[in-house]
């Protein structure tokens, strides 16, 4: 192992262990996710791990995400069909408006700004980028500038929620700030959980179904449970393990590059990301009072974070994961569906907008 990497892997376990002495949420996915950044930016050591061991990573939160089903959520996501239809229209719409603001105040054009702020994730929006003749390199950064904001907003702000919680009508379990150790259980239990990881693992290594590797452990795992077999949770130092390999390869993804890019959309980018998240809180203070949800719950559901990164926190923090991901995954569908068509139909009318002559901006 080169020195560098040591020296990463070194930094990311020492601000790993602090920001978990701070009783920050997800530490050990925070921590290396900045060292990693910090380190690629640095040109000091740019962190590109396998696919298949990023993907297993995942796949070991994803079956601890069905603990957090309940049946009752089973019983409030019909009848709240409306609220959970609004959350993600609304979400999309506060991205849409991002995008315009960037277009008329910055010199991007329309696809690459509406891109830069779809609610998807990096790579699918990248991968929309070359048949909308967007610029590729500038929607991953200001995907991945947006991702960052969004952590670090995840971090400080679930905390604090987590204080001004109230028991309340709340018909949802209490959140924690960190990750308790699981109790010593059957080794058969260990082995159910290697296999549902595995399912997750294969799933996204074999298959392109959104989100696949969480979500096919996750109902696997609720499936389960609503049929009296708990397996429990697995050992702390493993979920440790996962979230370090997420935080290294989030924050290796960033480059020297980077910087020098995005320099003149820079605040523009960071205001309109401040812009989303003033509307994920108003989001979620609906959602409090519509579901009865705790604070950090309906936070995390109307947050535009990644949906990968979410999940992690949601795991640690024990949220409702049956509404997190309902939400997130069908904004995740919508995006990927009518994505397309709602930039062309932007760019379409924008340019008619500001230029009547019909002559491309």
């Amino acid at each position: 192992m080169k020195p560098s990497s040591v020296l990463l892997l070194m930094t990311a376990i020492l601000l790993a262990v602090g920001l978990q002495a701070a009783h920050l949420p997800a530490a050990w996915l925070f921590g290396p996710l900045v060292a990693s950044a910090l380190f690629a930016v640095r040109d000091w050591q740019a962190t590109e791990l396998p696919r298949p061991v990023y993907i297993a990573a995942q796949a070991v939160i994803g079956t601890a995400l069905g603990a957090g089903f309940s049946p009752s959520t089973l019983l409030t996501l019909p009848r709240h069909f409306a609220i959970f239809a609004f959350a993600v229209v609304f979400i999309l719409l506060t991205s849409l408006l991002n995008g315009w603001i960037l277009t008329r105040y910055t010199r991007l054009d329309v696809a690459t700004a509406f891109l830069g702020t779809m609610p998807g994730g990096a790579g699918e929006m990248a991968a929309m980028s070359d048949s909308l003749k967007a610029d590729t390199r500038l929607v991953v950064i200001m995907q991945y500038t947006r991702l960052l904001l969004i952590l670090a907003s995840l971090a400080f702000i679930a905390p604090l929620l987590t204080h001004l919680s109230h028991p309340v009508s709340s018909a949802h379990p209490a959140t924690a700030l960190a990750v308790t150790p699981a109790p010593p259980f059957a080794w058969w239990k260990l082995v159910a959980l290697g296999l549902l990881a595995c399912l997750g693992w294969l799933t996204g290594m074999r298959t392109r179904i959104p989100a696949g590797t969480f979500l096919i452990p996750t109902v696997l795992y609720f499936l389960l449970e609503i049929s009296g077999v708990s397996l429990g949770r697995w050992p702390w130092p493993l979920f440790a393990a996962a979230y370090l390999v997420m935080g290294l390869q989030i924050g290796g993804r960033f480059h020297p590059s980077t910087i020098e890019a995005i320099k003149d959309i820079l605040l523009p980018v960071c205001g309109t990301t401040l812009l989303l998240l003033s509307g994920s809180c108003a989001l979620a203070w609906i959602l409090t009072r519509e579901l009865k949800l705790d604070p950090v719950s309906a936070y995390l559901a109307a947050t535009p974070g990644g949906l990968d990164s979410v999940a992690a926190v949601a795991t640690e923090l024990q949220g409702d994961t049956a509404i997190i991901l309902t939400v997130h995954l069908v904004r995740l569908m919508c995006v990927l569906i009518a994505g397309p068509w709602l930039v062309r139909g932007c760019a379409k009318w924008l340019g008619r907008v500001t230029n009547p002559e019909g002559v491309p901006s």
